[in-house]
């Protein structure tokens, strides 16, 4: 008789078609080792032409709601826990800490048996107008304080665990990764050429970055800034820019393909994300990975991926003049770029998937 597999749910609010850096660590876990465990990925369904129930090629999608993307996310704490009890798997998994986060505090009431593991994602949920939100604020300490385990991608976030009252010894720092194999090849750097690549969010800090662009081509008259993302801040992003009068040097790109993405971060001289909150920083990795020299800012999890003058700039949030001033000192000096790109390329191979993924699944043996 074929030996059983371990079931694992894994319970993320959000998963294809809706992917982000979280969602890019969920895919990876589940198509990794869905050939190891047998894995029933619970997540909201948001659009009503999704399926319920998706088979795919090692692991089952199950979607629960309704196809409303504002009710199923509200209900999704509940709603998650209905495929649990028929599971009745061996260990749960929840991918970051809001809506995931609390089903996984209520699956502690519907199905004792199985151990909990929550993953840390979010740099943003900690500032002040997410912690307005009531589900956030009534359940934040329940969250991190009622797994079995925690695994945190920045020590940022492992320090806010152990702030919240979580032992040490439940704490593991286990990233988020890069897929080595989907980074271009062979593409030249463009001349003066800068990149951002972000949602156009609050978080992502880019009126900041609009802000020192006149600054910037004052100095680099041929310098164009390329804004790759989308988002509800566009059409401020969009005014701004046009109150700015740089409408000549700058881009918005919208939403492109994860490859497309890449290769635009493959052929900038300069990557820059001034963001006001990050869990990680998944896109500095990737921007280190395509070769880019890089700047952020010092907050949350950025400077576990950038070391200052090592191998990225770093700048303080919401400080345009600082901005202006380090994109200006790479797009001047090639010698620094490379150094920065050359360090880089060696730093950045702590965040290959593979060994990534193998830290999980020594995770959930020893569960």
């Amino acid at each position: 008789m074929p030996v059983s597999k371990t079931k694992i749910v894994v319970l993320s609010a959000f998963y294809d078609p809706f992917i982000s850096g979280a969602e890019q660590m969920v895919k990876e876990l589940v198509e990794r080792l869905g050939d190891v465990y047998e894995i029933s990925l619970v997540t909201a369904r948001l659009d009503k032409n999704l399926p319920k129930e998706e088979e795919r090629k090692n692991f089952k999608i199950i979607r629960v709601g309704i196809g409303h993307k504002q009710i199923d996310k509200a209900l999704f704490p509940l709603l998650a826990n209905r495929p649990i009890i028929k599971i009745k798997p061996k260990i749960i998994h929840a991918i970051m800490e809001s809506y995931a986060g609390i089903a996984l505090v209520f699956s502690k009431y519907f199905y004792k048996k199985a151990k909990r593991i929550l993953t840390l994602q979010s740099g943003d949920l900690d500032d002040p107008k997410k912690q307005k939100k009531f589900l956030i604020r009534f359940f934040w300490k329940s969250i991190h304080k009622s797994p079995d385990r925690i695994t945190a991608i920045s020590s940022f976030l492992a320090d806010r665990a152990r702030r919240l009252g979580v032992a040490d010894e439940k704490i593991q720092l286990i990233p988020n990764g890069v897929d080595f194999s989907k980074v271009p090849q062979g593409i030249i750097q463009e001349k003066n050429k800068v990149v951002c690549l972000a949602r156009l969010s609050w978080e992502k800090g880019l009126d900041y970055l609009v802000k020192a662009w006149p600054g910037v081509i004052s100095q680099v008259p041929e310098a164009k800034l390329v804004l790759v993302g989308e988002g509800d801040k566009r059409k401020e992003i969009e005014d701004l820019i046009k109150e700015l009068n740089i409408a000549g040097s700058v881009e918005l790109k919208g939403a492109l393909p994860h490859q497309e993405a890449l290769e635009q971060l493959a052929s900038a001289e300069v990557f820059i994300c001034p963001s006001l909150a990050e869990g990680l920083g998944i896109v500095f990795i990737e921007a280190q990975a395509c070769g880019a020299p890089v700047i952020g800012t010092r907050v949350g999890g950025i400077p576990d991926v950038i070391q200052d003058n090592e191998n990225g700039l770093l700048v303080e949030a919401k400080n345009s003049e600082q901005i202006t001033e380090a994109i200006v000192k790479l797009l001047k000096d090639e010698e620094l770029r490379k150094q920065l790109s050359a360090r880089a390329s060696v730093s950045v191979r702590k965040y290959d998937w593979q060994p990534i993924i193998d830290q999980v699944r020594e995770l959930y043996e020893r569960a």
